[in-house]
């Protein structure tokens, strides 16, 4: 976790200003909370000229400079550019994210999720332009995923400086979860549209070993009892 040393301040004033003042404060409050579940959220880690965690799948990027002159973070340079990173995240049922950036009204800047490791995004939606001001939102995932990759798509010139894009578990997502068919068998589902077989049932198993189990096919030993199992695709 980065730690500011200092903040810039006007020509007038000792007092930092706004934006950076929300800033510290957001960066205090991430210090305290849970860790995140992105690899490098705050674009520490370069390898020479490129991210470490994250793919410069298109355009060109630079460490520069953010909010504060010790603290650095990304700069997503001309009208195209796109950053990918796999991660390690399933089945967290509502995600929360945190985003710290500078971005011109200009610049139209993505976050895209894919939740299929196939790089089709199930998910898009434009990151509000702001000067350092800490955005929290929350999404709510499919109810069964087993991969997730995070994408930052820039697709227009202007300013567009990133200092944190921080993942994590949340609390409080409403609406409907984001739809995801062509589930495997096994897979959690509501209904067979959702699953690559169409069939989407429940099911009882032993609830020591989970193995499928009914009247014809019981317990035996000590794998009991029979116990419902809620629907999977089969």
């Amino acid at each position: 976790m980065k730690t500011p040393k200092t903040s810039r301040t006007s020509k007038t004033s000792n007092k930092p200003d706004k934006p950076i003042l929300l800033a510290l404060l957001a960066l205090l409050t991430l210090t305290i909370a849970g860790c995140p579940l992105d690899e490098d959220p705050s674009f520490d880690d370069w390898c020479g000229a490129e991210l470490c965690h994250w793919q410069t799948v298109q355009g060109n990027i630079q460490k520069v400079p953010t909010w504060n002159d010790h603290d650095y973070g990304v700069s997503l340079l001309g009208p195209q550019v796109t950053l990918t990173q796999k991660t390690d995240i399933s089945s967290v049922a509502c995600l929360e994210f945190k985003v710290i950036a500078n971005l011109d009204p200009a610049a139209s800047v993505y976050l895209e999720m894919s939740f299929t490791g196939d790089g089709t995004n199930q998910y898009r939606q434009r990151i509000p332009s702001a000067a350092w001001q800490p955005l929290t939102f929350l999404v709510a995932a499919p109810t069964w995923y087993d991969s997730l990759a995070v994408t930052i798509s820039k697709e227009s010139d202007g300013l567009a400086v990133l200092a944190r894009l921080e993942v994590s578990s949340g609390e409080g997502c409403t609406g409907v979860p984001i739809a995801l068919d062509n589930r495997p068998a096994g897979a959690w589902c509501e209904a067979g549209a959702e699953c690559t077989s169409g069939a989407c049932a429940p099911s009882s198993v032993c609830s020591q070993t989970l193995a499928a189990c009914d009247t014809d096919t019981p317990c035996t030993g000590n794998t009991g009892p029979c116990v419902a199992w809620p629907a999977t695709c089969r």
